[in-house]
């Protein structure tokens, strides 16, 4: 075999051994595809665990508001009917305090639950309760033999999140007034 042939032979192999244009686009498509749909997963699970632990921050608020005005009203001799409204709660204490204590549901822009003079917070500043979503606190007709009741109904949501991280709780409850 002569020199030229071998030549020709050799870079024969190498054009064949080479990798074409589309090879490499097809490749590079299939790497898009693949890294698109990683990104999207870990997008979804990111916000999905940022959706839940907004959840829990939003219940432990309302539960904490919920339970502080339960423990207070359960042991109120009575409810200042005169007073109240469906956003503002006067009550009785069992100490007969005066002027009665009240809880408020402040609304606006920053809404949440207030007791005393609506000076102390009973929600954090990272949720927004919802002082229009019907009422707040009613009061149903008493019926005979039947202690007073007040129904709370409290729809809160994180302040700090929107689109679809957002997470909103309601918690409703019935609470029956001692009488003494």
């Amino acid at each position: 075999m002569n020199k030229l042939s071998k030549f020709k032979i050799n870079n024969l192999h190498k054009l064949v051994s080479a990798y074409t244009l589309i090879e490499l686009m097809v490749v590079m498509l299939i790497f898009s595809i693949l890294s698109v749909v990683v990104v999207q997963s870990l997008s979804h699970s990111l916000r999905s665990s940022r959706k839940s632990g907004n959840i829990s921050e939003v219940r432990e608020n309302v539960e904490y508001a919920m339970n502080t005005m339960e423990r207070l009203l359960r042991n109120a001799r009575g409810i200042d009917t005169i007073n109240s409204t469906p956003t503002d709660l006067w009550y009785i204490d069992e100490y007969n305090t005066s002027p009665s204590p009240r809880f408020s549901c402040l609304g606006g822009t920053v809404g949440y639950i207030a007791s005393g003079s609506a000076s102390i917070r009973l929600t954090s500043t990272g949720v927004y309760i919802d002082c229009t979503a019907g009422d707040v606190f009613r009061f149903p007709t008493p019926e005979p033999g039947v202690p007073p009741s007040i129904e709370i109904n409290i729809v809160g949501r994180d302040a700090n999140s929107y689109g679809a991280e957002t997470s909103t709780v309601t918690s409703t409850t019935k609470i029956l007034l001692r009488t003494y």
